[in-house]
């Protein structure tokens, strides 16, 4: 599950309340707790890993996703050695091109080549103390370490199959339909068989954007602006192999064409505006959402189950208040019904 917090920067009580956050989210038993990493929000990353590592005693936790750009190689592999230290393996790292977080600060998202390097140093620095990376070599000290558990964050076909070939898990963020489930499987599993590796070795991962709220109409507005996010980066390479209606085509490209930054996953704002203008929030929702009442949720889980999704990244964005009565809910109302 992943934690955006929208409330300002982490004051000491929002440090607190990210702590058992954290706990809950262990106590009832989910696999990973992740939090983004983008300076974009004036919310470091590093630091609240470490407060989610400070509540957990099972789940892994780490960024979901960094990326090539904003961290170098040797910054990252310490912070995970941290991180992994402290939780007795836990640490994991997600990694992906970039979107707000690289766009912010002037960057375009990486390229495919940059991020396996990225990757392979990171991999390199944790387990032997030397990587090359952009044409440098890099040290480390403090002694040779196991790697830690490396996932990449995929929302086309060739980064779908380059996960499938370097990572131990894939995030896909290509969609929920089943066409799109079992295309992106594929995908993943034809990267895997092209580097040598079984595929059933690469746990896939579905990213679904989801609220969940005892008041169903509340729950689908205070998605929006998360489907406005992912409808953007999940296309900005265009339309074409992605399995989307040719009805949307035009509206899509205009869309990514129009999309602000600057209000970036903002509540009511200009991008939430232009998918509603476009008419392409249902087909957002439907295709990467999960948002109503526990009911909702368990009948949504179903579906996708159906689909052949075993695995879900579940990303949750609201105050803190908002994310502990979303924790609550799941594992008091949706987790019994769905183990």
């Amino acid at each position: 599950m992943q934690f955006t917090l929208t409330d300002p920067v982490l004051t000491r009580q929002h440090a607190h309340g990210l702590v058992e956050l954290a706990r809950m989210a262990d106590d009832y038993g989910l696999h990973s707790i992740g939090v983004g990493d983008t300076g974009f929000r004036l919310n470091e990353a590093a630091s609240r890993v470490t407060l989610l590592a400070l509540g957990t005693t099972r789940a892994y936790v780490g960024m979901r996703p960094t990326n090539p750009w904003t961290r170098d190689p040797q910054i990252t592999a310490a912070f995970l050695a941290t991180i992994d230290s402290m939780t007795g393996g836990r640490a994991f790292m997600e990694i992906a091109t970039g979107d707000s977080a690289v766009r912010s600060v002037g960057r375009r998202p990486a390229t495919r080549a940059r991020l396996e390097e990225y990757v392979t140093c990171v991999r390199a620095l944790l387990t032997t103390g030397h990587g090359r990376f952009d044409g440098r070599e890099i040290d480390v000290y403090g002694g040779a370490r196991a790697p830690v558990r490396v996932s990449v964050g995929a929302e086309g076909p060739r980064m779908l199959e380059l996960a499938g070939g370097i990572a131990e898990a894939v995030s896909i963020g290509t969609g929920l339909t089943a066409d799109v489930v079992s295309w992106s499987l594929e995908r993943v599993r034809a990267g895997a068989r092209l580097r040598g590796r079984e595929p059933a070795d690469v746990e896939a991962w579905f990213t679904v954007r989801s609220v969940l709220d005892a008041d169903r109409e509340s729950a689908r507005k205070r998605i929006r602006p998360s489907l406005a996010s992912i409808l953007h980066h999940s296309m900005r390479a265009g339309v074409d192999g992605r399995l989307v209606p040719e009805r949307h085509h035009d509206a899509v490209r205009a869309y990514v064409r129009h999309y602000a930054l600057a209000d970036h996953q903002r509540p009511g704002g200009a991008n939430e505006q232009l998918m509603d203008r476009l008419g392409l929030t249902e087909f957002a929702l439907d295709r990467w959402g999960m948002a109503g009442d526990p009911k909702d949720w368990i009948d949504r889980i179903a579906t996708l189950r159906n689909s052949g999704i075993r695995r879900m990244w579940l990303a949750n964005r609201g105050s803190l208040t908002q994310l502990r009565a979303t924790l609550r809910n799941f594992g008091e109302q949706v987790l019994p019904r769905i183990r």
